[in-house]
């Protein structure tokens, strides 16, 4: 073997190590950020487990039917109240509101898209 071939090894050995060692520490990199990952992928469905639970607790129909009644003044629909879906205006200006609330009977529905209150809608009050 020559000089030049026995240099040249040496590079190539010498090169290969350095490659192994950068690729061996890349790996490394990769595998904690992987770990760091999968334990904050963990924490997020453990935080998505709790806020399951919690929202399965605050939406049980007996709470929600108790704030109900204390908050909301809500009365059951009546048949004056449901109209034709021809019957609502599709436009932006008032004046197919004021045509859809002389053409309704009672003109509940169009009072709330018009701007009226629950209560003017039922008729009761």
């Amino acid at each position: 073997m020559s000089m030049r071939t026995a240099l040249l090894w040496m590079f190539m050995l010498v090169f290969g190590a350095f490659g192994v060692y950068m690729v061996k520490y890349k790996v490394q990199a990769i595998k904690k950020e992987v770990a760091q990952t999968e334990k904050q992928l963990f924490e997020e469905r453990s935080d998505i487990h709790v806020l399951n639970a919690e929202w399965t607790y605050l939406n049980r129909p007996e709470r929600l039917k108790a704030l109900s009644a204390k908050y909301l003044d809500v009365k059951p629909t009546r048949g004056q109240q449901i109209s034709e879906l021809s019957s609502i205006p599709y436009g932006k200006s008032d004046s197919g509101v004021k045509q859809a609330a002389a053409s309704s009977a009672g003109g509940g529905a169009v009072k709330l898209i018009s701007g009226g209150t629950a209560n003017e809608n039922y008729g009761d009050e």
